[in-house]
């Protein structure tokens, strides 16, 4: 029998080829070959560029916008990067470690809204190569909201990247840390701004490739005893540094991930002890969403639901072999892919 898949249930505007940056994207989607697309994808980065630094983000953002397919926001989005992250010369990189916070508790109870020990925070960094030996580099100890850290513009970065040459041990971001307020179990996401200078020629200071193995430990260890609170269960979970939007990405992906996996793991866990047969439904919608549907075999009108809003860059198969392999690690029989887009919930 051939498996199901989930379908995309996004839906994308016609291509308007009138807009510069879209018509811009259609061609490196259309280029006949990787010479040609490498060209395409300059000249559109240029453009880019040209709107950044006018502050035209407006245009940018219309262009996202009208994207008429993922694979066509991911062109536009890859070419926004490179406008703002590709500067001549010494320049600044601003980046972001994204930290997923798995709390529980049983009265209402607040965590630090910073890292005290921020030079215990960097030294970990620098101990394990994540950050370059004698490099210009700094991570702020700042809890900052998601929200916060989206309001930065490509063209704020844009400015940023090129005029802080001497930002080693500071952040121009006026940013107020958050606090994580918890009662009961939540997922919380917030992130730790830095920022490193580069040379041309010079190695990298951020090792943003590095593999989270013995410095993912020590600093896992070093967050929990950081943000430790009377009465509350702390997990930590956090991703390698990135630039700031990489970064930004990563991050809700990251929620997203921990949450589903707690929401599914936890309702598992229950429905077993209770010595009951889990079912569970993985379904797309309209309104560009996921659901995870769980209930009982013995009570298939009692069910409890998990939604992922997708957003433009998800990828909907990754997705769903991510929560199959789940699935098959807790041992779920009962498990139907929806293979046709449902109504939107309401």
């Amino acid at each position: 029998m051939t498996p199901k898949h989930l379908p995309d249930p996004r839906l994308y505007p016609l291509a308007n080829v009138s807009n510069r940056l879209i018509h811009q994207a259609m061609a490196v989607q259309g280029a006949v070959d990787d010479g040609a697309r490498d060209l395409e994808r300059a000249a559109l980065a240029d453009t880019m560029a040209e709107y950044l630094a006018r502050d035209e983000v407006l245009l940018i953002s219309v262009a996202l916008n009208m994207a008429p397919s993922r694979a066509a926001y991911q062109v536009l989005w890859q070419a926004l990067r490179q406008a703002v992250e590709a500067a001549p010369g010494r320049r600044a990189e601003v980046f972001a470690l994204p930290l997923v916070l798995v709390a529980g508790s049983k009265r209402r109870a607040t965590l630090p809204d910073h890292i005290a020990d921020v030079d215990g925070l960097n030294a970990i960094l620098r101990q394990h190569g994540v950050f370059a030996d004698g490099a210009e580099v700094f991570l702020s100890g700042k809890l900052l909201h998601p929200d916060a850290v989206v309001a930065i513009s490509p063209a704020q970065l844009y400015r940023y990247t090129r005029q802080l040459a001497d930002a080693a041990r500071g952040l121009p971001l006026p940013l107020e840390a958050s606090a994580v307020t918890v009662q009961e179990e939540g997922v919380f996401l917030r992130y730790l701004l830095g920022v490193a200078i580069r040379e041309d020629g010079a190695p990298a200071p951020v090792d943003y490739a590095a593999r989270i193995g013995a410095w993912g430990t020590a600093m896992m260890t070093f967050l929990g005893e950081a943000l430790k609170t009377d009465g509350v269960t702390l997990f930590p979970i956090f991703r390698a540094p990135a630039p700031l939007m990489q970064a930004l990405v990563a991050g809700n992906q990251a929620r997203l991930e921990v949450a589903m996996q707690v929401f599914a793991s936890s309702l598992l866990r229950k429905l077993r002890t209770e010595g009951r047969e889990p079912t569970v439904t993985l379904s797309a919608h309209e309104g560009g969403e996921l659901n995870v549907v769980i209930g009982a075999a013995d009570a298939p009108g009692e069910t409890e639901r998990f939604v992922w809003p997708l957003s433009p860059l998800d990828r909907v198969e990754r997705i769903e072999a991510d929560f199959l392999q789940l699935m098959h690690e807790c041992q779920v029989e009962m498990v139907r892919v929806e293979e046709t887009v449902q109504p939107a919930q309401s």
